[in-house]
């Protein structure tokens, strides 16, 4: 469920952001940064979910390493996705002030 949840989500969300995209002409640049925000939020939830899934059994000895690297990646694309989201947050700002 939290699979199918944050996919349908993510898709909901992408969607409304890009029909805002088209909409909205003024600001494309914008809506570029939270579209890239969406798309790498959604590699990090998929990293996340990576670390939440590395079975003990198949990775009998190195199973602690595989997930801190899936947590590691996850927290850098989240990172990236935030930025994305600042910078398009401050975009919107400056370009409705115009």
């Amino acid at each position: 469920m939290l699979v199918w949840g944050f996919s349908i989500l993510m898709l909901i969300s992408l969607i409304s952001i890009i029909a805002l995209r088209i909409r909205n002409k003024n600001n494309k640049s914008a809506y570029n940064l939270f579209i890239a925000h969406f798309i790498i939020f959604t590699f990090a939830g998929i990293a996340l979910l990576k670390a939440m899934r590395v079975n003990s059994n198949t990775h009998q000895t190195m199973a602690s390493e595989f997930a801190s690297l899936w947590l590691g990646l996850a927290r850098i694309l989240w990172a990236f996705s935030i930025i994305c989201l600042l910078v398009g947050m401050a975009k919107i700002n400056t370009g409705n002030k115009q």
